[in-house]
């Protein structure tokens, strides 16, 4: 899959293994927030692609391979780009993303059941057959 086309859950979860955080082996508890200093994710706590709180951290760190993926993809014009001012944080997971993996990631069908994961496991995708 492009991923410049990734986006809500399958984005959460590619910036989720391009962090090289790890799946919780246990749901939270209902009301639970994500912590942006922890190690672990969750599919119903951790939404970078939608949330600042979460994605902001990632940006800090990881701003200049962010932007040097963005000039890669639009050229130096990229903030002026229509689709940046509307979504930016979108834009910067997908560089984040596509920093750590290239252009291209695993096709999957949908987040939930697409990883195999032990606890304290790094995340694992296993590609589903269409």
């Amino acid at each position: 899959m492009n991923v410049k086309r990734l986006e809500g859950a399958l984005l959460d979860f590619w910036v989720a293994k391009s962090a090289g955080l790890k799946l919780m082996a246990e749901p939270p508890q209902a009301g639970s927030q994500h912590d942006p200093e922890s190690d672990s994710w969750h599919p119903d706590t951790f939404h970078p692609a939608t949330n600042w709180s979460h994605a902001g951290p990632i940006v800090a760190n990881e701003w200049f391979v962010i932007e040097d993926m963005l000039n890669e993809w639009f050229g130096p014009e990229w903030p002026g780009a229509n689709m940046m001012i509307h979504f930016p944080l979108t834009w910067f997971m997908r560089a984040y993303v596509g920093s750590q993996f290239g252009d291209e990631v695993e096709d999957i069908v949908s987040v939930q059941g697409a990883w195999s994961i032990s606890p304290g496991d790094p995340i694992q995708i296993e590609p589903k057959n269409l």
